[in-house]
């Protein structure tokens, strides 16, 4: 798979300017933005008309014209250039790792459906590589009812993907702003029509790595009938960029933002060891 995964490299990309170009004719074909009834509860086949892109960036360097595998620097990324439970506050046994070449960036349950009607470019974009773990509290032989502590996924991007791909993300979920999804829940034995509201913003940036931003979401599910408010939620998510590398950070709901912060910064010293270039 390593070698399938190092042809990648060859691929041509468009030029930048192609690019901007398009993003330009499409947003002008976009009138109005009509929002498709999902199912709130499972979260799937969202669909509709809306479509926002990627931000137009002047300063965007053009690919290679003739890519290559040792241009695009080393491939597999170790475990050292993860965070290590100790990082964290996790137990020394709960590293649950996982290994794909081809792995898709996680964004998250709710922009990932948000992405589907304005940023499908970003559903769209595939690493060099991949490598994930979940950090969980406490040991196998003492572990509390509610483990989950932090998930981390690395990725390794072609150069001209790392050096835009936080502009990327923080354009597409500034456009996910304000997001909805309206569908039947249960609640209390009914059927309840509920709509859900999701608003995302970058609530800090520049705090780890070559680039950062941490963004938060807040969620509202409110009765569509009569407006009442049925829950609320609130969660954290960092990406940061050394390199030719990217990691996200999903740690669990009540998490300090200066925690976050830490632990952004800790991940930024780790992967050091296996960007390209190197810190």
């Amino acid at each position: 798979m390593d070698g399938v995964a190092s042809d990648l490299t060859a691929v041509r990309w468009l030029p930048a300017a192609e690019l901007r170009r398009r993003v330009r004719r499409r947003r002008q074909r976009v009138t109005a933005a009509a929002v498709a009834l999902v199912t709130a509860l499972t979260a799937a086949g969202a669909t509709g008309a809306a479509g926002v892109g990627f931000a137009d960036r002047d300063s965007a360097p053009p690919p290679a014209t003739t890519p290559s595998v040792a241009a695009e620097g080393p491939l597999v990324i170790p475990a050292s250039a993860l965070l290590r439970p100790d990082d964290a506050g996790a137990g020394p046994d709960t590293q649950q790792d996982s290994v794909d070449a081809f792995q898709p960036i996680g964004f998250g349950t709710m922009l990932n459906v948000c992405f589907q009607e304005r940023a499908p470019e970003l559903l769209a974009l595939r690493p060099r590589y991949a490598y994930g773990q979940t950090l969980l509290l406490g040991t196998e032989n003492d572990r509390p009812a509610r483990p989950y502590l932090l998930a981390q996924a690395a990725y390794r991007l072609s150069a001209p993907l790392a050096a835009t791909f936080l502009d990327d993300v923080r354009a597409a979920t500034e456009g996910c702003d304000g997001f909805t999804q309206t569908g039947e829940i249960e609640r209390d034995g009914a059927k309840v029509e509920a709509r859900g509201e999701y608003h995302w913003s970058v609530v800090a940036t520049g705090f780890a790595g070559d680039e950062s931003i941490l963004v938060r979401q807040d969620a509202r599910t409110r009765n569509v009938k009569t407006g009442k408010v049925l829950g609320e939620s609130s969660e954290l998510r960092a990406y940061v960029r050394v390199g030719d590398l990217v990691t996200v950070l999903s740690p669990r709901s009540g998490t300090a933002v200066d925690e976050v912060r830490r632990l952004g910064t800790v991940a930024a010293e780790r992967l050091c060891v296996a960007a390209h270039p190197p810190c």
